[in-house]
């Protein structure tokens, strides 16, 4: 029988050893992960704690060199001491921390949804080569909000310094725009309808954009499109709200809705836009609308659209012309219909097959004495370099020329193709000696053509197989007028609906010709200033004959912008390398506001190349 002390002794043991028993149960609970944390919703705190350390250290891949968690049911008679090494594992669920916050840090990700976004930091591509030097071939990329632009529909322009701009749209719900940067050879989303319009709040629920069907139009800093909701030749037109302006301005990247400051928040109500053009002496953009074929006018500095309308003998729904241009009056001439039986609505022959007008003073006319080789309306067309001469065509490759000055009309010629075939492709060379003219949508593969103007000669001097696989197996080539300041022309090619985004081809005509030998002497032609003032104007390759180098002076004002431009023409002789130039000789563009002044080396897009070296600064 034990005695009273003996007795106390043995229930101290006794309880001893159940405080012993609850620290080893509550070490085991921990050990397991604890109740608590299974109920949480985290999916990264889902799995037992046994594997966090896998979790937290993904990059060492060491496979869980745990603290031996599983360790703690060794050695019972030290089980008193464990407490103090289970405390780490108490602590475990505050290393736990940078896992749940993991997300946090991949939020910016999801930003790119900003409302106008910086052009450098938005979706883009770099230039890949062709399969013949001379070629460079870009693909579209979508939105950010993964608007897919599979189509481009005459819709490639560049600014005075060269930059490119090209839309591309889907043809269903939003159109983009996209501008080459030649500083890096990449080309950048910069803008499209549905986020430019709810950015300014003027974006309704349901609202589409399938297409900006026009050629972006550079002027004073800016580059502007129209957007055409509907291009059927019926009554759909009449189910939309109406086109929108878009500008994008060049100094702040950004891209916006001009029209969300005017009433109803559109350009007019129902019209959409087929083709836009410049009047820049006026500070006026034209559009043409279809299928009611009326003339729109924006007041650039007002901000404000007027519906001109159309001459009273243009009835019904009928095709509308691509392509209109302004003379240096302010004249707008107009044309309209197509005898493709693909889009002919029964218009009348009499009425379509001659150019008409809208005058600011005297509102529309009719130019009889300006005919057409058929009731075509205009579908491509471009300037010469000093807003002399206008070159355009038809959609069957009739080629005309107006000149400004007099205000006349002749009938070139067309090349050599069938006239079947649509022609979307329309560059004229610098040097006003050459048009490169397109072909597709036809048996054949899609080709380019070289016209000679003064000859109406021609030849088909590249397929685009020649350049590209992936670009040759789309079904349209279209773009006209957009140069850049190499002698690079460029040209879209793409098919519908096929979940393809346009290609965009970079095209140097000259170094076509040089890689298929219609040319033998490759010329590169560059000007240096000389220490004594003068500015040498040199070519690279054979001397033997004269060669004429285009070149234009440009005068900036007191804050470096562009604001005039001379042009010239200088021929080194033959068995000369150079031809050297005073400064003071130069006639200097009209405008008083220039203080500075450039000579620039001008690519002719025809027989000779240029170096990186074409500018010299200089006063007079």
């Amino acid at each position: 029988m034990l005695s009273n002390s003996q007795l106390l002794s043995l229930i101290g043991i006794l309880r001893n050893a159940r405080k012993f028993g609850l620290i080893v149960l509550c070490s085991a609970l921990m050990a397991c992960g604890g109740g608590g944390s299974s109920t949480s919703p985290d999916p990264l705190t889902e799995e037992p704690v046994a594997d966090e350390s896998v979790v937290e250290e993904p990059v060492s891949e060491e496979p869980v060199s745990e603290e031996p968690v599983n360790e703690e049911p060794v050695n019972e008679e030290p089980v008193i001491e464990q407490p103090a090494v289970e405390e780490p594992v108490i602590e475990q669920p505050a290393v736990e921390e940078p896992v749940i916050e993991q997300p946090a840090v991949e939020e910016p990700e999801e930003e790119p949804v900003t409302e106008q976004p910086d052009p450098l930091s938005a979706q883009s591509d770099s230039a890949r080569a062709g399969k013949i030097p001379g070629v460079n071939i870009w693909q579209l990329p979508n939105s950010p909000d993964g608007d897919r632009p599979d189509q481009c529909w005459l819709a490639v322009g560049s600014d005075d310094s060269g930059e490119i701009y090209i839309s591309g749209h889907d043809h269903q719900t939003n159109s983009m725009l996209y501008r080459m940067y030649q500083s890096d050879n990449t080309l950048r989303w910069i803008g499209d309808a549905r986020t430019a319009s709810e950015a300014a709040d003027n974006w309704e629920n349901g609202e589409t954009a399938e297409k900006f069907h026009t050629r972006p139009i550079y002027h004073q800093g800016q580059v502007y499109v129209a957007t055409l909701d509907k291009s059927g030749m019926d009554n759909g037109f009449r189910s939309t709200r109406g086109f929108h302006w878009y500008s994008y301005k060049i100094s702040q990247n950004r891209f916006y809705d001009l029209s969300a400051s005017e009433p109803n928040g559109v350009g007019a109500e129902t019209l959409q836009l087929a083709t836009i053009q410049i009047d820049p002496l006026n500070n006026l953009l034209y559009g043409m609308s279809i299928p009611e074929n009326k003339l729109v006018r924006y007041d650039i500095a007002t901000g404000t659209t007027t519906v001109l309308g159309n001459p009273p003998q243009w009835t019904g729904y009928f095709y509308t012309n691509r392509f209109m241009w302004v003379d240096s009056r302010g004249r707008v001439y107009i044309t309209g219909g197509s005898s493709r039986g693909q889009w002919n609505k029964g218009e009348s022959s009499a009425v379509f097959d001659h150019v008409w007008y809208y005058d600011p003073a005297t509102g529309f006319g009719e130019l009889p004495e300006f005919e057409l080789q058929g009731p075509n309306s205009m579908e491509v067309g471009q300037w010469d370099r000093e807003h002399k001469n206008l070159y355009t065509s038809d959609d069957q490759g009739n080629i005309y020329r107006f000149n400004d000055a007099a205000a006349s009309w002749t009938f070139l010629g067309r090349p050599n193709f069938s006239s079947s075939l649509k022609t979307w492709i329309f560059q004229l060379s610098a040097d006003e000696e050459k048009i490169y003219i397109g072909l597709s949508d036809g048996p054949q593969p899609n080709a380019i053509y070289e016209y000679d103007i003064a000859t109406g000669s021609s030849f088909e001097l590249l397929k685009i197989n020649d350049l590209d696989d992936a670009a040759a197996a789309e079904a349209f080539i279209t773009g006209y007028d957009s140069w850049d300041s190499k002698g690079n022309f460029y040209i879209a090619s793409f098919s519908m609906y096929d979940n393809d985004n346009v290609y965009m081809l970079g095209i140097n005509p000259v170094e076509i010709k040089l890689q298929k030998g219609l040319i033998t002497n490759r010329m590169q032609v560059s000007a240096v200033q000389e220490n004594d003032g003068n500015i040498r104007v040199s070519r690279s390759g054979s001397n033997a004959a004269p060669l004429d180098v285009l070149f234009e002076v440009r005068g900036s004002d007191s804050e470096g912008n562009w604001v005039t431009t001379g042009y010239g023409e200088l021929t080194i002789a033959a068995q000369q390398s150079d031809f050297n130039i005073d400064p003071l000789s130069l006639s200097l563009p009209a405008g008083d506001s220039a203080i500075s002044f450039e000579f620039v080396v001008v690519a002719d897009g025809n027989d000779y190349l240029i170096s990186d070296d074409t500018t010299v600064a200089f006063l007079q």
